[in-house]
């Protein structure tokens, strides 16, 4: 069965039809780049709807490991003109160059992956600080902001620590398992375990109109 975390608040925005109000854009899953040879998620969706205030969030998806516990991180660059490659903001921006193009990486939902390997995530995310946000600089604007979504497998759950896994970056994981770029604020957030933590999925919202 899946699980989702969400505040009440943003339950209720999901269901009303401003989350339809603003500019609403899809992007192809993707297998992350960590893992190999990047390659399209078949039968997966994503979609952002970008209102006055804030982003909604959607991220459904399948080939996920059953049984194990999955977050999702809501990825801001709010100067994605000023990323490195041309304009085309990567991993690299968020990690190493996130004062330069201002980025920030916060949660964005936590679920137990279903046993067909199927999760649905659903965020909002209000313009201002992200739910523990690595960097401090939050989303800026819901209009001019590029948004990364990224899928984060913590292994299998382990009995007594559900809400911590399904709450934070590395709960449950080894420290060899946390990627070395990732900062000492992402490292924070849960306590280490036997587990395996995995980068496994993603997508990219640009700027409508590009990021100039």
């Amino acid at each position: 069965m899946t699980r989702f975390t969400l505040t009440t608040a943003a339950a209720l925005a999901l269901t009303s039809t401003a989350a339809f109000a603003g500019e609403t854009q899809t992007s192809a899953v993707m297998t992350h780049p960590s893992q190999g040879d990047v390659t399209v998620v078949e039968n997966a969706s994503s979609m952002i709807s970008r209102v006055e205030d804030g982003i909604f969030a959607t991220f459904n998806t399948v080939g996920l490991t059953p049984g194990h516990v999955h977050t999702m991180w809501f990825v801001t660059m709010n100067d994605p003109s000023l990323c490195e490659n041309d304009g085309k903001c990567t991993s690299k921006d968020v990690l190493k160059r996130s004062e330069i193009v201002s980025a920030d990486a916060g949660f964005g939902g936590g679920v137990i992956v279903a046993e067909d390997g199927t999760a649905s995530f659903n965020w909002y995310q209000a313009e201002g600080p992200l739910s523990g946000g690595w960097f401090g600089n939050g989303l800026r604007s819901s209009e001019t902001t590029e948004v990364h979504l990224a899928i984060n497998d913590h292994g299998p759950v382990l009995p007594g620590r559900e809400f911590e896994m399904l709450n934070s970056y590395r709960d449950g994981c080894t420290d060899e398992s946390i990627p070395a770029p990732m900062p000492a604020t992402a490292r924070a957030q849960g306590e280490a375990g036997p587990n395996q933590c995995r980068l496994v999925q993603f997508t990219i919202f640009t700027v409508p109109g590009g990021n100039s």
